[in-house]
């Protein structure tokens, strides 16, 4: 054997040892960090109202106060002290509290919990002293000691209150144990094990993969000494399921991939296998609608899933078979007139009956409708940011300026202008998607995105959420388009590289204008930057060519976005304000405060969003139901799968990259899933579900396979067509979040000044003196006056239209008719809530035109 072959037989030799050993190597090392770290261990922490990070412990505090002695938070009726690095062992909690209430007004009376058992009551005095608690935590997940009583509003104060805390310390027995508690010390001791065998299976060297390994044992020891600090930055989440799966799963690897890969063979040498998964997955998708355990549905949908990629001939496209990464342009005739199609039959469906659904406007819609009018009726009115009132960039309120100044406050004029981007919207991930995907499959995106429930719900009211999204998408097609500049294999003359640099600052210009749309706008530079490291990846090369076009870009969004960054350089706390409100680390939540935790808890709730659970806020969608129709989310699953098989189409990539830097601003807020923050992933999952029918359906060819592909797109059209025309519309749960009572009272201010009729226009309109104030009632009737009724006798002249809300009782109905005098009497024509005989409003009218104005309204 000769030198060279001795010394690479000795470092493979030392290798394998390395590999061979590592396991124990790694336990040993990380079991020893812990026995060090446990040596300094000592769970627990003191603090004061107001300390640096007190918010970290204390939920549902309201802020800082001070009296002449003391400096103190209080409390919300139901809060929280969480309790951390405590992993099961008992803790000792002593609390700082007052409780003061008026004379009359017993001391509240406090009911203790903590790890799901119930601790008894205490009752907190007026004046402040120390409490002691000895709490139970839990050996896995997060522990907060929750403090109940009954509500109290102090005169003049809107909160709710429950103590007034000065300060709280935890603190466990005596006795200093030798390791963390059992399930702390194996949740610790995997952790190693588990980046080790990672890094190994995606194919790192093993020296790396150790090196890592043991830097995670060493903060492992870190851990066990600060569990405090441990337990709130890394806290023992989903035992035992975690580390047990993911342990498993990487020390099997192999053999999984093994085993897949002959079940893949199997299942692929028999099609009906292909169709049967489909049916299974498609079935499935229903029954988690029908009420089936959510946990059996996705099984049977993972399982049919997987079993219907077999119906693809083509295992790993490649790009240039798929027509991808090609600037394809839509040709006359055929393409040409159903893209046509595809973007009037989004039109249509969101300006159909848009003054009439959803039923009434929502106090943010008339906001966004005054702020229009204003800078419509003010020429010194010229906005950046509106950060009062709306709390927005002001970029959609410009686009609607013209149309409510031109057109005048009604419900579909405040709704045309996101109407209209929303019906655009689907033209726009065309033009994305077709240089990415193909065109075909781009059309089909394109028809996906026209008619799906959630882009309906959020094109027709008044909302910036779309106008981030056409500008985004936009500049995507854009951008794709002109860094083909990029490609060496192109011959690119002097005009053709002219063009790729105008559409690529054309691109920076839309990304930036972007920003100035919805506070979702502020990652669509980060998703444009994501889209060219996608697009020219690690070639020197191809960034060198690009580099003059990407300049372009930079100094056109820069410029773009120069008033703006001006604005949130003056004013970033406003800028910012809304953001950190709704931030996930701002939440109250008393079962999950770490931010680990928080963002699990998210990513959980957005990926049920699709197939399980959606939005709650009926505002956004109907409530609760998956975001997508059953067939559109197959096919999204189906999508993702076959994007992830071909890791090296860029085309693909990208339509997963966009996606996944629009998911920052949906899980990193929360009311997760929120169908606003997360609208970004909407186009992507259409593309993806396109993706799916191309490759599985469309490109093997066979009459079967196009007519299963025409039955989806049909029932994906009429499921959500039904779902938003048919069940939205009449759901309380929906047009209850919208402001009926106060779009009702605005039309009837409206009314006499909209006729042509004398008589009509001589009627005087009364309402609540205090609904007149609400901002429906101030847009609908903006630059006309109102009147107000407060109980008092009316003017005894001319005919007169006096509007209550249906609550109102009887003696208000009776005072009513008496403050209008003789000849008053209640008119049977009033609003209905959809799909109800309940009135909105009870009207009570003196004078026939009176009478004739309520039909008019309210036929």
């Amino acid at each position: 054997m000769t030198d060279t072959q001795h010394s690479t037989f000795s470092i493979q030799h030392s290798a394998f040892n390395i590999q061979h050993y590592a396991p124990a190597l790694l336990l040993l090392t990380t079991l020893a960090a812990m026995l060090l770290g446990s040596v300094w261990a000592n769970p627990g922490y003191a603090l004061r109202a107001g300390d640096t990070g007190d918010r970290r412990y204390l939920v549902r505090f309201y802020s800082l106060e001070q009296n002449g002695t003391d400096t103190y938070r209080w409390s919300q009726p139901l809060f929280g002290v969480y309790l951390y690095g405590f992993e099961g062992r008992p803790a000792i909690v002593s609390l700082r509290a007052a409780a003061p209430r008026p004379a009359g007004v017993a001391a509240p009376v406090f009911t203790l919990a903590s790890a799901g058992v119930s601790l008894g009551q205490i009752a907190v005095g007026p004046g402040f002293r120390r409490y002691h608690i000895l709490a139970p935590t839990a050996a896995a997940g997060e522990t907060a000691l929750s403090f109940q009583a009954e509500a109290y509003v102090p005169e003049g104060d809107p909160r709710e209150l429950g103590v007034a805390l000065t300060d709280v310390a935890a603190a466990a027995p005596a006795g200093r144990p030798l390791l963390p508690p059992p399930v702390r010390s194996l949740y610790l001791l995997a952790l190693p094990l588990i980046a080790w065998l990672l890094l190994l299976r995606v194919g790192a060297a093993p020296a790396p993969a150790m090196g890592a390994g043991l830097a995670v044992a060493l903060a492992m020891g870190w851990a066990a000494a600060r569990p405090t600090d441990a337990g709130f930055l890394l806290p023992t989440l989903g035992w035992p399921w975690w580390p047990a799966l993911p342990l498993a799963a990487l020390t099997f690897a192999p053999q999984l991939s093994a085993g897949l890969g002959r079940a893949w063979a199997w299942a692929g040498a028999r099609p009906a296998l292909g169709w049967a998964g489909l049916a299974l997955a498609f079935v499935s998708l229903l029954a988690i609608r029908a009420g089936l355990p959510a946990p059996l549905g996705l099984a049977g949908l993972l399982v049919g899933a997987w079993a219907s990629l077999s119906l693809s001939e083509d295992r790993i496209p490649s790009p240039a078979a798929a027509g991808e990464g090609r600037v394809v342009r839509a040709e006359r005739g055929g393409d040409l007139l159903l893209l046509l199609a595809i973007v009037g039959l989004a039109l249509l469906l969101r300006l159909y009956n848009l003054g009439g659904e959803p039923a009434g406007l929502w106090r943010d819609e008339s906001r966004h409708g005054l702020q229009a009018l204003m800078i419509w009726n003010d020429p010194s009115y010229r906005p950046i940011y509106v950060a009062e009132g709306a709390d927005l960039p002001a970029l959609l309120f410009y686009l609607m300026a013209p149309v409510v100044g031109l057109l005048g406050p009604h419900v579909w004029s405040d709704r045309l202008v996101s109407a209209v981007i929303g019906g655009l919207t689907p033209l726009a991930l065309f033009w994305a998607a077709a240089p990415l995907l193909g065109r075909r499959p781009a059309l089909i995106a394109a028809a996906l995105l026209a008619w799906a429930s959630w882009g309906l719900s959020m094109s027709r009211w008044a909302f910036p959420a779309t106008l981030d999204h056409l500008l985004t998408l936009t500049a995507v097609g854009l951008a794709w388009r002109g860094l083909q500049i990029a490609d060496c294999r192109l011959q690119i003359g002097r005009l053709q590289s002219a063009i790729c640099n105008l559409q690529l600052g054309l691109a920076g210009l839309c990304a930036g204008l972007a920003t100035y749309a919805y506070h979702t706008g502020r990652v669509a530079p980060i998703a444009l930057a994501m889209l060219v490291m996608v697009r020219l990846r690690r070639s020197p090369a191809a960034w060198r060519r690009a580099l003059p076009g990407l300049a372009v870009a930079a100094a056109v969004g820069l410029l773009t976005m120069a008033p703006l960054l001006s604005y949130i350089a003056q004013d970033y706390g406003d800028y910012n304000r809304r953001v950190s409100q709704v931030s996930v680390l701002s939440s109250n939540y008393l079962d999950t405060h770490t931010p680990l935790g928080l963002l699990l808890a998210n990513g959980e709730r957005y990926l049920l969003m699709w197939h399980v659970q959606g939005e709650p806020n009926g505002r956004h969608h109907m409530p609760d139901v998956p975001m997508l129709d059953p067939a559109s989310g197959l096919l999204l699953l189906l999508g993702l799968a076959l994007a992830l098989r071909a890791p090296r189409s860029p085309g693909r990539m990208a339509v997963l990259a966009i996606p996944l830097v629009y998911l920052i601003p949906a899980i990193f807020s929360s009311d997760a899933p929120h169908a606003m923050r997360a609208l970004g992933m909407l186009a992507p999952a259409c593309m993806l579900a396109a993706l799916a029918i191309e490759v599985l359906l469309l490109r093997p060819g066979g009459r079967p396979r196009q007519i299963v592909a025409a039955g989806l797109l049909i029932f994906s059209l009429g499921f959500n067509t039904w779902l938003y025309f048919g069940v939205m519309r009449v759901e309380p749960r929906v047009y209850g979040e919208f402001d009926l009572l106060e779009t009702a009272l605005g039309r009837a201010a409206q009314a006499p000044f909209l006729s042509a009729d004398p008589e009509l226009r001589a009627v005087q309109v009364y309402m609540p003196d205090k609904l007149r104030a609400e901002d429906t009632v101030r847009f609908l009737a903006y630059g006309l006056p109102t009147n107000g009724y407060t109980g008092d006798p009316l003017p005894a002249d001319g005919p007169a239209l006096l509007l209550l809300p249906a609550s109102a009782s009887p003696a208000a109905r009776a005072a009513a008719l008496a403050a209008l005098g003789s000849g008053a009497a209640p008119l049977e024509h009033v609003p209905d809530y959809p799909g109800t005989s309940d009135p909105i409003i009870v009207a009570f009218g003196r004078g026939e035109a009176a009478a004739r104005l309520a039909a008019q309204l309210w036929p």
